[in-house]
């Protein structure tokens, strides 16, 4: 069957987790029918994330080159109080040991310059199903709480509601730092936040500390913006002696109906 969109991909991996979340376990089902994405219900986040190499932490700053459309790198740069965290489903995004508390890097393309894009592009861009969030399903009740419009660096307040792998609806908050290279018409944003029950307990601190040091720089490069310049390309992820583990940059590349190193 050939499958339409990104989008569709994605719900038909994770149509076996909400079956089974309603009707239990499928005992008849053999186990090497299901994939190790498909168990988990996640694939890859679309998160725009062409790396040169992995990023690194030294103390509580966090550094990482990305590669941009039309001749350039990002250069990236913020402070965390979190470590990194690693593995093929992940770019670059540092996350408490417990909580939920975190920050990642996402670029996306725009129509139009920093300053004049609506509210709700960088919703749709965020809180999209092949978002970072939209692993069980697309974000709902989502807004822009604040909106500064500072020189050079776009400042956002945002809330929205996700679910859960059982299901559960949380709410979260986050404050997204965004800026525009200038000549490109890529927007390099810094998504940082927490669980709304955690924002007064510490979360608001640390998200507003990641959201105010992010900075970008850019550098001529002749690497392409295409998966084959991913310092992870051609790389498996999982284990060894796992039949589904998965090539998946050569997946994006090749329009392959897995995830992008899928757990």
């Amino acid at each position: 069957m050939r499958l339409p969109s990104p989008i569709a991909r994605r719900e038909v991996l994770r149509l076996p987790l909400a079956l089974a979340a309603v009707l239990g376990p499928f005992p008849s089902l053999p186990a090497h029918a299901i994939s190790a994405t498909t168990m988990s219900g996640k694939s890859k986040p679309e998160l725009g994330m062409i790396l040169v190499d992995e990023p690194k932490q030294t103390g509580a700053s966090i550094s990482a080159e990305a590669v941009l459309p039309g001749g350039k790198v990002a250069s990236v740069s913020y402070q965390s109080k979190f470590p990194l965290v690693s593995g093929g489903y992940y770019d670059v995004e540092t996350m408490a040991t417990e909580g939920g508390d975190g920050a990642f890097v996402q670029i996306a393309t725009a129509k139009g310059d920093l300053a004049s894009l609506k509210k709700d592009w960088f919703l749709q861009a965020i809180c999209g199903v092949t978002g970072r969030y939209g692993s069980y399903g697309a974000p709902t009740d989502a807004k822009v709480l604040a909106d500064d419009k500072g020189s050079g660096t776009r400042m956002l307040d945002i809330s929205f509601t996700v679910l859960s792998p059982s299901m559960a609806e949380i709410q979260r908050r986050a404050v997204v730092s965004a800026t525009q290279p200038a000549g490109s018409s890529e927007v390099v944003m810094l998504v940082s936040g927490c669980s709304a029950s955690r924002w007064k307990k510490g979360g608001e601190a640390a998200a507003r500390g990641a959201a105010s040091s992010f900075k970008v720089s850019t550098r001529a490069t002749d690497l392409k913006y295409t998966a084959s310049s991913d310092y992870r390309y051609g790389k498996t992820s999982g284990p060894s002696n796992m039949s589904s583990r998965n090539d998946d940059m050569i997946a994006l590349e090749n329009g392959s109906t897995r995830g992008a190193f899928g757990f």
